[in-house]
């Protein structure tokens, strides 16, 4: 957690102002002239292909052009990763790409020597003793295939809706083969134009917040646009902007072919090419130009039809078959994103597309726990980075290793990545480097495990019926594990940072408390991460009825939207939650893309929080989420 109390956001009131991101880039945020209004029209999410997967465009490090990069290393040459992007939060890397087809999980890991490497006679490598990072599988819900109205189960409360390939669609039956429209480009090039994706702001159609269903960044009705001008146009009217899906040839030939677009009956927006299905819908509009066959460079433009519970029926268009699979079904899906923390100065990271899953080597903790019974429920045992690497046969730990009986898998395409450390200066700053024993600080704990709690110069944790909890640093990182007692109560934890006198946080007119925090969004409807701004000292969970405390945080099954709440008095619980503010206006859908399609079990998310008097801006991963004004205090 960082806390900065320099006001570095000017007053609001004025409609537009920079706001200097301390150490990464500037943004640009818009006043609240209604509640949830970001505008939009000073920072874009766009600039990259394939941003829907969740990439915030940030190049606070730099990647290579090729499988080699220029790199001396005694790793074989493979195919490069493509639109590799790099986001530094302080001394961590997150590092988004394409995704690759063939590809079931992805790893990074610092560049190791020439005399580590081993590479076995069909190319398979062993690194000695490495720990590798691995990406898991997206943590998200499902879309039923195939299945519609009046199917058994169509009607599932855990899917999103449905995706169809092989079923009629408004009055044509496809068949798997029809997804392919042709091919386009993942990279830019002089005789490319981008294709521009944007979600419809239609709350009636689009899936507004209050959805109650998973939604995703594909159940979105989409714009598809080549125009610059069209693009910002629908920006600045509350569209939200998904970034470039691909890029197409510029000028039509013999070598392409036009898709067209048309909506039909229950407002059903199809996407359609030269052929049968074309006989059947009719003339269409033409949207942009596709090359008929595969060229050096190209992938498969594909199609989905997507029959979302909370919004409107339309054919989604996705470059390539690893995009269309996560379109397709969404779960269970390899998440295209990567983290390596505990930076300490130049390096270079390897990050790897896989043949095969990480393998699963044991739940890792900061500190060992023998495998143990709670109320006649069996756990397994936890173990240390140590302990997984003295049972590895090769000395490698997967960490996030997410599939079992598998064998260490190849890599089938390579970047190098060059990144540093960029620490803010704060006056409040907190990282968790390996060479420092967190754990060590804090005291004997007081308590007992309805309310246990530990106290360290710095910070105050305290856990609340669990029967296990160990916490320490590891991988650069805060890492906390815990069960709660008997798998059936409101276990939490609070971790509260202890700044030195006169770096109190404060929130005062004419400036902003800056509070900044990175964290994994595994959530469920039990567990899930908070950020608490309270008046009220640790341990918080107890005082929180005598005061006023801001929370934010993701809620749910994978996660559509950060709530914000505010508890004025009162204590917070599951099931006795605070009032909700709103975070977006009721007009627009969001202008913000689900965060369940960012994440990932090793993956994080970062949160910037700007809070004055009246208002909170909230930003995830560089971009502009949300702004709130708030209530006014009742001075009784």
């Amino acid at each position: 957690m960082r806390l900065d109390l320099s006001g570095e956001i000017p007053d609001p009131a004025t409609v537009r102002r920079t706001v200097q991101r301390v150490g990464v880039v500037s943004v640009v945020l818009v006043g609240c002239t209604f509640i949830g209004d970001l505008g939009q029209d000073g920072a874009s999410a766009g600039g990259t292909a394939g941003a829907s997967e969740g990439s915030d465009g940030d190049a606070s490090g730099s990647a290579d052009a090729d499988g080699t990069g220029g790199v001396d290393t005694e790793l074989p040459p493979l195919p490069e990763l493509t639109n590799v992007r790099v986001r530094i939060v302080g001394d961590a890397a997150n590092l988004t790409f394409d995704p690759v087809d063939d590809a079931l999980d992805y790893r990074v890991y610092p560049l190791p020597a020439d005399e580590d490497i081993v590479v076995d006679a069909d190319g398979g490598v062993v690194v000695t003793d490495a720990i590798y990072r691995c990406a898991g599988d997206r943590e998200a819900l499902y879309m039923l295939e195939d299945v519609i109205s009046p199917d058994e189960g169509w009607n599932d409360a855990a899917a999103g809706g449905t995706s169809v390939l092989a079923r009629p669609v408004v009055g044509y039956t496809r068949a798997p083969a029809d997804a392919e429209l042709g091919f386009v480009y993942l990279t830019e090039a002089d005789d490319r134009v981008p294709v521009y994706a944007l979600g419809d702001p239609d709350p009636a159609h689009d899936g507004a917040a209050e959805c109650g269903r998973p939604v995703f960044t594909a159940t979105r009705t989409k714009r598809y646009v080549t125009d610059v001008a069209t693009r910002d146009a629908l920006i600045a009217e509350h569209w939200r902007d998904d970034g470039i899906a691909f890029w197409v040839p510029r000028e039509a030939s013999a070598a392409t072919r036009p898709v067209y677009e048309g909506t039909f009956v229950d407002d059903a927006l199809l996407r359609w090419i030269d052929g049968p299905e074309a006989a059947a819908r009719g003339a269409g509009t033409p949207v942009f130009e596709v090359l008929r066959e595969a060229a050096p460079g190209t992938t498969p433009l594909l199609r989905v039809h997507v029959q979302p519970y909370c919004s409107r029926a339309h054919d989604e268009l996705v470059a390539g078959e690893a995009r269309h699979r996560k379109v397709r079904r969404q779960a269970d899906q390899p998440l295209a994103a990567l983290r390596w923390s505990g930076i300490t100065g130049p390096v270079t990271l390897v990050a790897e597309a896989l043949d095969g899953g990480c393998p699963y080597q044991g739940l890792l903790s900061p500190v060992a726990e023998p495998a143990f019974e709670d109320a006649g429920i069996s756990y397994e045992p936890w173990v240390t980075l140590e302990q997984m690497r003295a049972a590895s046969p090769t000395g490698e730990v997967f960490v996030d290793g997410q599939h079992d009986g598998v064998g260490a898998p190849k890599a089938i395409a390579r970047s190098f990545v060059r990144v540093e450390p960029e620490v803010p200066e704060l006056d409040f700053y907190a990282t968790f480097p390996e060479a420092e024993d967190l754990r060590a600080e804090f005291g004997e704990a007081t308590g007992d495990v309805y309310g246990l709690h530990f106290e360290s110069p710095r910070f105050s944790l305290s856990s609340y019926s669990n029967s296990r909890v160990h916490f320490g640093s590891m991988l650069g990182e805060m890492w906390l594990v815990y069960n709660d007692i008997a798998a059936g109560v409101n276990g939490m934890v609070r971790f509260t940072a202890r700044p030195p006198a006169g770096a109190e946080a404060r929130v005062e007119e004419g400036g902003y408390l800056y509070v900044s925090t990175e964290f994994d969004m595994v959530t469920t409807a039990r567990r899930f991460p908070q950020v608490f701004v309270s008046d009220q000292p640790a341990p918080l969970q107890d005082n929180l009825a005598a005061g006023t405390t801001l929370i934010i945080g993701p809620t749910g099954y994978a996660p559509s939207f950060l709530e914000l709440q505010v508890c004025d008095q009162v204590t917070w619980d599951l099931g006795a939650e605070c009032p909700r503010l709103p975070t977006f206006a009721p007009e627009f859908a969001p202008q913000v893309r689900p965060l369940g399609d960012m994440a990932g079990s090793d993956t994080a998310v970062h949160l910037e929080v700007y809070l004055s008097p009246e208002r909170v801006y909230l930003v995830v991963d560089g971009e502009p989420y949300s702004c709130t004004d708030l209530p006014g205090v009742d001075e009784d």
